[in-house]
């Protein structure tokens, strides 16, 4: 029962900041000092996400491969990553490709929509991994990896959503914000009406599938953007290795 009482504060918590971070943009004005402190935030998440991804994700994965599967020689987990890197790469290219192939009004309106589409879907795999986690640590590890990037992943479409024409736009900050608690409900369900044997396997599946997320995110998302501007380059890459390393401490305690 106290696990399930973290995991609703987590839920509360991951909420609330994807609502702020999705409205942020609709009530400052932004600075050029502004967009570099985000982007030097932004290289710290990254460097949580790759260190969630290869350091928890992945060898959690493994572990319950092996209690469901024992007799099976594969790499599953790295299958289910690739698998999820594929998903989320065709994704993000079909949102690319129909932006790049739209008029510039047809542009406006889709890309956020796009965007939305791209990071929900990340949000949904990763909340349904938390909400599967029977684990103490592993629970309070992934919601330190997917806090760090849910403000910052609300406040970039909160940017493209203030910057398009129509109206709406706050529904779908909030409809953003609720897809990481609800696949931490549906995890958290599916680990209460299933088998021990059945939740472990899905424990599995979903733990390989969000470090291929927190992977992709990390490397062809946040850190691209983080580093585009040369301003605070040094600060930026300190900051990713301070990401990484809280991540490899959390290690002993897992």
């Amino acid at each position: 029962m106290f696990l399930f009482d973290i995991k609703f504060i987590f839920i509360v918590v991951i909420f609330a900041t994807g609502v702020l971070g999705g409205l942020a943009p609709f009530r400052v004005r932004e600075s050029a000092n502004a967009k570099l402190q985000m982007a030097r935030g932004n290289a710290f998440a990254g460097g949580i996400f790759l260190g969630a991804g290869l350091l928890h994700m992945l060898p959690d994965s493994a572990s319950a491969f092996e209690v469901v599967l024992p007799d099976v020689d594969y790499p599953l987990p790295a299958l289910f990553a690739g698998l999820a890197i594929l998903l989320v790469l065709l994704t993000d290219q079909l949102a690319k490709a129909s932006r790049d192939n739209g008029a510039a009004g047809e542009d406006a309106h889709g890309r956020p929509a796009l965007l939305f589409i791209v990071l929900s879907l990340h949000s949904m795999i990763t909340g349904i991994s938390l909400g599967l986690d029977t684990e103490m640590m592993g629970t309070i590890t992934l919601f330190v990896a997917i806090i760090a990037h849910k403000g910052a992943a609300a406040f970039a479409l909160g940017t493209a959503l203030a910057g398009s024409p129509g109206t709406g736009h706050r529904r779908t900050i909030l409809l953003f914000a609720a897809t990481t608690p609800l696949g931490i409900i549906l995890g958290t369900v599916l680990s209460e009406a299933l088998s021990s044997n059945w939740i472990v396997g899905f424990e599995a599946v979903f733990d390989g599938l969000a470090a291929g997320t927190f992977l992709y995110v990390a490397l062809m998302d946040i850190f691209i953007e983080a580093f585009k501007d040369p301003r605070g380059r040094s600060s930026k890459l300190v900051l990713a290795t301070v990401g990484f390393g809280l991540m490899a401490l959390i290690v002993f305690w897992a």
